[in-house]
């Protein structure tokens, strides 16, 4: 791999080379963020029946991921605009799979919390269950209908979404009950799970980045900045060293040395990786080259 581009990034708008997205900021990252653990939290806690992972899932979601993207927009009194159309944008697909999500998990939460006396049909579980799946790789749709940035424009960002949101629901889930003594109770199947993300998406970003040579010049560009650029300690060194390989390791031992602040150094490895990476994801987004008319050479 050559340490050099064969093509700068450009300076400024009106110069020669591959242009940055300056677009997607860390608003926009931290919503996709907590819109994806929270709702793999919230999954994860469905199908293994954990009630505190339900609301916390919920919250993350409705509060965490809420906020950032309205602080995003700028002027949140039009956020309803964005929903028009989702049968053309998956911007307007997520916030009406986000409008859904927020009903039926109230629905579902407000009668194990203050005792109502009903039970809800299991018609809405599945309702909340379906559009929190939807939320947790959406947000790899959306990435990817932006056409003009190549390194984004692959079948493969979707999936890589939903599984870092599975292993982010996932070591919540754990650490969860952990933090409140329901680690011995925590179901084996999903202490195997998590090791199994963990190295899916080692593979799965292994393969992307392949993909990605190959793809174009720009997303080369962007392979280069990550392995050996601008991003390439961000993205070893939080995403690959901390976020997969140093959390598989620290999963090890807590299986044979349980502690709680082994989980909660889990946690916190796993999740600094998966907010790392949505940032370098991005950040390193480029546009292909483009010759304005003062820079053509005839």
């Amino acid at each position: 791999m050559s340490a050099q581009p064969s093509i700068a990034i450009a300076p400024h708008r009106f110069g020669y080379g591959y242009y940055r997205q300056s677009w997607w900021n860390w608003l926009i990252g931290t919503a996709f963020f907590f819109g994806e653990i929270g709702a793999g939290l919230f999954l994860v806690s469905l199908i293994t029946g954990h009630a505190l992972g339900l609301l916390v899932g919920y919250l993350i979601v409705m509060v965490g991921k809420n906020t950032a993207h309205l602080m995003y927009l700028g002027r949140p009194a039009r956020f309803w605009r964005a929903a028009m159309r989702p049968d053309r944008s998956w911007i307007a697909r997520g916030i009406w799979a986000t409008g859904i999500f927020g009903v039926t998990g109230a629905v579902l939460l407000l009668p194990r919390y203050l005792a109502l006396g009903w039970q809800p049909a299991p018609a809405i579980a599945w309702l909340a269950g379906l559009a929190a799946l939807f939320i947790m790789f959406y947000d790899g749709f959306v990435m990817n209908s932006s056409r003009a940035i190549p390194f984004w424009n692959t079948g493969m960002l979707p999936l890589l979404c939903l599984t870092y949101a599975a292993l982010g629901g996932t070591t919540l889930s754990l650490t969860l009950r952990e933090l409140t003594g329901q680690g011995e109770t925590a179901p084996a199947l999903l202490v195997q799970f998590e090791y199994i993300l963990l190295v899916t998406n080692l593979v799965l970003l292994a393969m992307y980045l392949a993909h990605m040579w190959d793809w174009s010049p720009a997303a080369r560009e962007t392979v280069r900045m990550l392995v050996v650029g601008r991003y390439a300690r961000f993205f070893l060194g939080l995403v690959l060293a901390l976020g997969l390989v140093a959390t598989l390791l620290l999963a090890v031992i807590h299986s044979r040395v349980p502690a709680t602040w082994l989980a909660v150094l889990i946690a916190t490895c796993e999740l600094t990786g998966d907010y790392a990476l949505l940032m370098v994801l991005l950040k390193s987004g480029l546009f292909s080259p483009q010759t304005a008319p003062a820079f053509r050479s005839s």
